[in-house]
């Protein structure tokens, strides 16, 4: 995680990812991480929970997708996402959202493979 905070630019602190990390992995019903490891580890997905109105019920949030630069146009991240997609079909969930950056076509191709969909909404922040 940290590798990949570095390569898009926004380096995070090993004590900021920890803090993230340790509820989602303590507890399923915050969201779900997939890893991809053979054996070192390739790749990530990081899935939240919401909820949401306008979709009717519980929202996932796919919060980072990473692979690694030696494992990049193997599939390993179709494969990551399909499987949070069926994980969240699981437990039903009315819709899935993610975040890419617009300079990047690379992921909005991957996605828009998988069926996803560009929003007219923007996201805004306010940090807390």
């Amino acid at each position: 995680m940290l590798a990949f905070s570095i390569e898009v630019d926004a380096p995070l602190t090993k004590t900021h990812v920890s803090n993230a990390l340790e509820p989602l992995l303590e507890d399923p019903s915050i969201g779900e991480i997939w890893v991809a490891a053979d054996p070192k580890i390739l790749g990530y997905l990081v899935m939240s929970w919401g909820w949401g109105i306008e979709s009717g019920g519980r929202e996932a949030l796919i919060d980072e997708v990473y692979v690694a630069p030696e494992a990049r146009g193997s599939k390993l991240a179709t494969g990551m996402v399909q499987a949070a997609v069926a994980s969240a079909k699981r437990a039903g969930t009315k819709a899935i959202f993610l975040e890419t950056e617009a300079d990047n076509p690379r992921s909005r191709r991957l996605y828009e493979r998988l069926g996803f969909e560009v929003e007219p909404s923007v996201w805004m922040r306010l940090e807390l």
